[in-house]
């Protein structure tokens, strides 16, 4: 894959645009996690992954044990016992794995696969606090509402270096896409969706 003139690859300004968007990402994943702790109390893996995402934000270096955090925490969702808390698990696990998107990566399928390593912990939020809802309420749009509401702008510098998500047939497709689709315009005065 070739590299985009001025592109990031790996370097200070990349962290410096990743680090806001980790933050970012643990705040959403967050959202999730009681839906993994109630089926899984004493599993911390997805709270450990949510908790390295928000300390590399915050300035820690990512390494080896950033990346066990999130592996752990991809274990977690392999073994939760409904699709809640494996969805919840997911959006813990990417939220660790925000400090590894390839920001180098910006055109087709590869772009397309790294913006969502930026939007996966809100999505799978969205998806299992959905899940959750005991009244047929827009959780998943909330959720998504609160993300854009709250993206810093290094988060939305990042997702519009990269392609734009495409219409899904999922559940999961479609919240991408609409998620992608309202971090590319921003809301205007007034607009509270």
């Amino acid at each position: 894959m070739r590299k985009e003139i001025g592109a990031l690859g790996n370097s200070a300004a990349e962290e410096g645009l990743l680090r806001p968007a980790a933050l970012w990402a643990a705040d959403c994943a967050e959202l999730a996690l009681p839906a993994f702790v109630r089926r899984a109390p004493n599993d911390e893996r997805p709270r450990n992954a949510v908790v390295g995402g928000r300390e590399f934000g915050q300035g820690k270096r990512r390494g080896k044990a950033l990346r066990t955090l999130a592996w752990a925490a991809h274990s977690a969702a392999k073994e939760a016992e409904d699709k809640a808390a494996e969805y919840a698990a997911r959006s813990a696990m990417l939220s660790a794995a925000v400090a590894y998107t390839h920001t180098d990566l910006t055109q087709g399928l590869p772009g397309i696969r790294q913006a969502r390593h930026l939007l996966g912990p809100i999505v799978y939020a969205a998806l299992a606090l959905e899940l959750e809802a005991t009244s047929p309420t827009d959780v998943a749009n909330d959720v998504i509402s609160f993300a854009v509401r709250t993206a810093p702008p290094e988060a939305l510098e990042l997702i519009r270096r990269m392609p734009p998500q495409q219409p899904g047939t999922t559940r999961l497709g479609r919240l991408f896409y609409a998620l992608d689709a309202k971090l590319r315009a921003p809301l205007s005065d007034g607009e509270d969706d």
